[in-house]
């Protein structure tokens, strides 16, 4: 899905965001997948930073620039490209260090906060839909990765006990008299690669 499309799946697209999306669409890598797009005002702040809540507890969007924000099988990009002048920000899915919200229960208006190691992204949620699908986006992202690193872990372990046989084998032949000691180190170390 191309980010186009998921903008209008979201029911968000804006044609003042046209220049956004097309840098958006840009910055996505050819082994990268897009799972959710919006358009929409966010901020973005440096996460050691503290952000200031107003009177009503909502957090401070007049530095918010209107753009894209993009979840993708690997990072949640923020992309704002107005008259030529371009800001872009990202969190890998694995660097989100926390989620939360700040909702009117009355308007369902509010903001979602995304938290990563060193960036912190303010989106601002205009329809009750959306922040659900934000959020699961962002929940289906973490579990590929848990996935892909279960499956990872697996394959090594896996090649782990498979030299780690290969070489008891060869000490067996070795007690056996079959080869000699250095056959066998030289064995061992190969398989230790």
């Amino acid at each position: 899905m191309t980010v186009d499309e998921a903008i209008k799946k979201s029911g968000t697209k804006n044609i003042l965001a046209k220049g956004s999306t097309k840098k958006a669409q840009g910055l996505i890598e050819n082994n990268e997948e897009v799972i959710y797009a919006l358009n929409t005002n966010v901020l973005v702040v440096d996460t050691n930073k503290t952000l200031m809540k107003d009177t009503k507890g909502m957090f401070s969007l007049t530095n918010g620039l209107n753009g894209v924000v993009v979840v993708t099988n690997k990072r949640v990009i923020f992309c704002s490209s107005i008259l030529g002048n371009s800001k872009i920000k990202q969190i890998l899915i694995q660097d989100i260090t926390s989620m939360d919200e700040n909702i009117n229960g009355l308007t369902k208006m509010g903001q979602f906060r995304i938290q990563g190691i060193t960036e912190t992204f303010v989106i601002n949620i205009y329809k009750s839909k959306i922040l659900d699908d934000l959020r699961n986006a962002i929940y289906k992202c973490q579990e590929m990765q848990k996935e892909v690193h279960n499956e990872t872990n697996t394959i090594i372990n896996s090649y782990q006990s498979s030299n780690a046989d290969e070489i008891l084998k060869f000490k067996k032949l070795l007690d056996e008299g079959i080869i000699t000691q250095d056959e066998f180190e030289r064995k061992k170390q190969e398989l230790l690669k």
